[in-house]
């Protein structure tokens, strides 16, 4: 708690997320993984069914239902914000699940990217203190 009775936010929450060269390295990483993971649920549905305009179709529908799920459950101002365990199961199956489909699907480098700096992450949100944010 703060002297005046609020809160005090934790590192990597609002503007203590820039409070340190690692945990601004940390962030932009998320961010990057964050792209790559719902960039990689589309070139999945893509080439799951055979590309062409279905294809793109299908880059579009799972690109969009991928950060509708995401806004909703897992982004820190998420309606329904899964719990901290839960947040990260979701993440790491989400990773090593997109990192199969990309690997599988012959984009290597863009899968082993997901997979292994997705874990990095989901393992720093395991050591690193976490705050709710305002309002919760």
């Amino acid at each position: 708690m703060s002297a005046d009775g609020r809160p005090r936010p934790t590192p990597g929450h609002g503007p203590e997320l820039f409070s340190t060269p690692s945990l601004l390295a940390l962030a932009v990483v998320a961010f990057v993984v964050e792209l790559a993971l719902f960039g990689g649920a589309g070139a999945i549905a893509h080439r799951a069914v055979g590309g062409g305009l279905v294809g793109w179709v299908a880059a579009v529908v799972a690109v969009a239902a991928v950060l509708v799920l995401w806004g909703l459950f897992m982004a820190p101002k998420g309606r329904f914000r899964l719990q901290p365990g839960a947040r990260v199961v979701v993440a790491a199956l989400l990773c090593l699940a997109t990192a199969y489909g990309l690997v599988d699907a012959g984009w290597s480098a863009w899968g082993w990217f997901v997979g292994i700096a997705g874990i990095a992450v989901v393992a720093a949100q395991l050591v690193l203190p976490t705050a709710e944010p305002a309002g919760r």
